[in-house]
C-alpha cells in the first residue's frame, strides 16, 4: 500500500507521526484505506503507488516519490532539506490535513461554499494578514507597466566585473560578420552591446546582440530596442520574441575591420539576457484562489550562466522582525523541471546591505506549487531577485506575497482582516464580506456571525454560486428575536433565483423560493439552533428542518438572471428583509443532494456541535 495521510480513529497505528488525531502514515504497512466517504475524505483521490496524499484547506496533492512529496510540502511552508524533516514539519501542523471542512464526515460532493465560522482559523490562523508589496492590487500580480519590467541580466561587462565600460585589448580580425578578439573576452550570446566610437560598420551608442561563436568570436545583429523584452511580445511571422528576432533569424550586422571600436559599453540592466518577460493573461488558475495573470520567464542561455530577474517593486518591513517572502511557481517547459529557481532579496535601510536567499525546485510541468521562505533583516527594506540557471526552458512566476510574520499564511493582495471577511473553505474561495458590523466569535455560539438584525449582512460576489442546474443550500441558524419577521439566511438575485428564511416571526415554517416557485413548512422558533437546506432541482423544490422533509412540491427549478447578483447571508439585499441572530455555517451545492446526505450533514455536525 502506498504511503498516506490519513484520518486516526484509534491511535493506535504504529510507524506514524501524530499530531492531534491527524496521522502521517510514513510505511508501506497498509494502516487503513485511504481517501473514502468513511474517512471523510475526497472520494476518488488516485494515490500513487509508493506515494503520498496530502490534504490541504483547498486541494488533494498527489505526491509520488519523496522528491515530490518535499516539494509539495515545503510548498505549504516546510522549507525542509528532505522528505523526513517535512513530515516531521507537517506532523505539527494543526492545518495542513483539511479539506473543504475540518469537521469529519461533511458532504464534499459538489460543494462549491463553505462558510464556517468555527473553523475559518484553520484557514487564516485567527490572524489579519498584510501583503507588504506597495499597491499590492497591482504590484503582488504580474501586471504589464509595474515593476515587473525590470531585468538584471549579469552582463560581464568585461574584465572589471560590472564595470559598465570596457576595452578590447585588440581585434585579430573581422571575416564574414564575425569579430574575432586577441583575447578570450566573455562577451556571451544575449549580452547587448554597444560600442563607443563609429567604425567598422557599427555607429557609436547604438545598440546591438552579441551572440557568441567561441571564446575569441562573436558576431552582431541588431537589437530591436523598441520591444526591451518587458512583455514578451511575440512575433506572429517569426513565432519568435521581437526582441530577438535578429538573434534567430541570423540576421547579422554589415561589420568590417575598418576602425572597428574597442571600448564598448554594457548595460546590466537591460533585458538582454537569456531572460524574456511574457504576462499569461489567466495564467494562474488553482483551485480555491483568485484566478490571475501570471509571469512566464523564458530563460534562453545555454551557457550555464545564472542570470537574474530583479523585480524592482522594494517592500518595506521592521527591522529584525522575522519576514516572510513567498511566491508560486510552475515548470512550463520539461526543461524547467528540477532547475533549482533562487528567490533572492536584497536588504537595505538602517545598516549595511544584506542578502537572504532560499533555492525553490521547480516541479512537475503544469503543476503549480507554492514557496516561501523566513528571514529576519536589520534592515527595513528589500527588493526581490530570481536567479534562474541557465537554460533553455520557461517557467511561470504568481502572486508574490511579503508578510511580517514567522509562517506563510495564505497569498492576499493586500490585507485581509477576520473582522471583515468571512472565508470561504471551499475551492470557490468565494469569500463573504461582513458588512455594518457582523461579526465573529460569540465563544457561547461556536464563534458564529452575529447579525444585529438593524443593518448587518454579509455579502459574496462570485460566479460559482451563479448555477442554473440543481443547487442545494444550507445553513445553521438561531433567531434571537431581533431583525425582521422575514428575516433571510440566504439569498441569491433576489427572487430570481434561490432563497431561504423563515415565513414571519418566533414559530412561523421554514420557506424556500425560487422565480414564483416556493414550499414552506415546518416551525422555527427563537433561541433553538436549526439546521435548515433548500434543495433546487429539475424535480422540484423540498425544504429540510434538521435533516428532516417539511415541505416539497414537483415544480422544476427554473431561475431567472442569476449573473448580475451577489448573494446575501443575513439578509434578502443589502438593508432588507434583515435576519437577527447567529448564523453558525452556510453551505451552497451544485447538485441536488439527496435525503440520506442531508442527513449525513446534519448528524454529522449536530455531534460536533454537542461536543463542543
Amino acid at each position: 500500500m502506498p504511503n498516506k495521510f490519513k484520518y486516526n480513529k484509534t491511535g493506535a497505528e504504529t510507524n506514524s507521526i501524530f499530531k492531534g488525531n491527524w496521522a502521517i502514515d510514513t510505511t508501506d504497512n497498509n494502516i487503513g484505506d485511504g481517501p473514502s466517504s468513511v474517512t471523510g475524505f475526497y472520494n476518488g483521490a488516485s494515490i500513487p503507488a509508493g506515494g503520498y496524499t496530502i490534504y490541504s484547506p483547498t486541494v488533494v496533492y498527489a505526491a509520488a516519490n519523496d522528491t515530490q512529496l518535499l516539494g509539495k510540502l515545503n510548498a505549504l511552508g516546510a522549507n525542509s532539506p528532505s522528505a523526513s524533516a517535512a513530515l516531521n514539519w507537517a506532523a505539527g501542523q494543526s492545518n495542513i490535513a483539511v479539506l473543504n471542512s475540518p469537521i469529519e464526515n461533511i458532504v464534499t460532493n459538489g460543494l462549491i461554499l463553505n462558510l464556517d465560522a468555527e473553523h475559518v482559523s484553520s484557514f487564516v490562523n485567527n490572524e489579519p494578514t498584510t501583503n507588504l508589496i506597495p499597491n499590492p492590487t497591482i504590484n503582488a500580480y504580474p501586471t504589464i507597466g509595474n515593476g515587473w519590467g525590470t531585468y538584471n541580466t549579469n552582463q560581464y561587462c568585461g574584465n572589471n566585473g560590472c564595470a559598465v565600460y570596457w576595452d578590447i585589448p585588440a581585434i585579430s580580425s573581422v571575416s564574414d560578420n564575425i569579430v574575432t578578439t586577441s583575447s578570450a573576452h566573455p562577451i556571451r550570446s544575449f549580452d547587448v552591446i554597444n560600442p563607443q566610437t563609429t567604425g567598422g560598420g557599427v555607429n557609436a551608442g547604438q545598440q546591438y546582440f552579441a551572440k557568441k561563436i567561441s571564446d575569441t568570436q562573436f558576431s552582431l545583429h541588431d537589437y530591436n530596442s523598441s520591444q526591451d523584452g518587458s512583455q514578451g511580445y511575440l512575433n506572429p511571422s517569426t513565432g519568435r520574441f521581437k526582441v530577438h528576432d535578429s538573434f534567430y533569424l541570423d540576421q547579422r550586422v554589415a561589420v568590417n575591420a575598418s576602425s572597428f571600436p574597442t571600448k564598448w559599453f554594457g548595460n546590466p540592466h537591460k533585458p538582454n539576457s537569456g531572460l524574456v518577460k511574457e504576462v499569461i493573461s489567466g495564467g494562474f488558475n488553482v483551485p480555491g484562489h483568485t484566478v490571475t495573470d501570471c509571469l512566464r520567464q523564458h530563460v534562453f542561455r545555454a551557457d550555464g550562466v545564472a542570470d537574474h530577474m530583479a523585480y524592482s517593486v522594494d517592500a518595506a518591513f521592521t527591522p529584525n522582525v522575522t519576514v516572510t517572502a513567498s511566491f508560486w511557481a510552475k515548470s512550463v517547459t520539461a526543461g524547467a523541471v528540477g532547475q533549482s529557481i533562487n528567490f533572492y532579496h536584497y536588504t537595505y535601510g538602517q545598516t549595511s546591505p544584506t542578502a537572504y536567499a532560499m533555492g525553490a525546485t521547480l516541479g512537475a510541468v503544469g503543476v503549480w506549487q507554492r514557496y516561501s521562505y523566513q528571514f529576519t533583516s536589520p534592515n527595513s527594506n528589500a527588493i526581490s531577485y530570481w536567479f534562474n540557471p541557465g537554460g533553455p526552458y520557461s517557467y511561470d512566476i504568481a502572486n508574490i506575497q511579503i508578510e511580517q510574520k514567522s509562517a506563510v499564511t495564505p497569498f492576499v493582495a493586500g490585507s485581509r482582516s477576520q473582522n471583515t471577511t468571512w472565508y470561504d473553505l471551499s475551492v470557490s474561495a468565494a469569500h463573504a464580506t461582513l458588512t455594518n458590523g457582523a461579526s465573529y466569535g460569540n465563544p457561547d455560539y461556536f464563534n458564529s456571525i452575529l447579525f444585529d438584525g438593524v443593518d448587518d449582512y454579509a455579502r459574496i460576489s462570485s460566479a460559482a454560486l451563479n448555477i442554473t442546474g440543481n443547487v442545494t443550500i444550507n445553513a445553521w441558524i438561531r433567531h434571537n428575536g431581533t431583525g425582521s419577521a422575514y428575516g433571510n439566511y440566504m439569498a441569491k438575485a433576489n427572487n430570481n433565483g434561490y432563497r431561504m428564511r423563515r415565513q414571519g416571526s418566533s414559530g412561523s415554517p421554514l420557506w424556500i423560493y425560487s422565480n414564483g416557485n416556493s414550499v414552506n413548512g415546518g416551525a422555527i422558533y427563537d433561541n433553538v439552533w436549526y439546521m435548515v437546506t433548500g434543495v433546487f432541482s429539475s424535480t422540484g423544490l423540498r425544504a429540510y428542518i434538521d435533516g428532516t422533509l417539511v415541505a416539497e412540491n414537483s415544480t422544476p427549478y427554473n431561475p431567472a438572471s442569476l449573473t448580475l447578483d451577489d448573494m446575501y447571508i443575513g439578509a434578502y439585499t443589502a438593508g432588507n428583509e434583515l435576519f437577527g441572530g447567529h448564523i453558525w455555517n452556510a453551505q451552497v451545492y451544485s447538485i441536488a443532494l439527496s435525503a440520506e446526505k442531508i442527513q449525513q450533514n446534519y448528524y454529522t455536525q449536530q455531534e460536533y456541535i454537542s461536543q463542543l
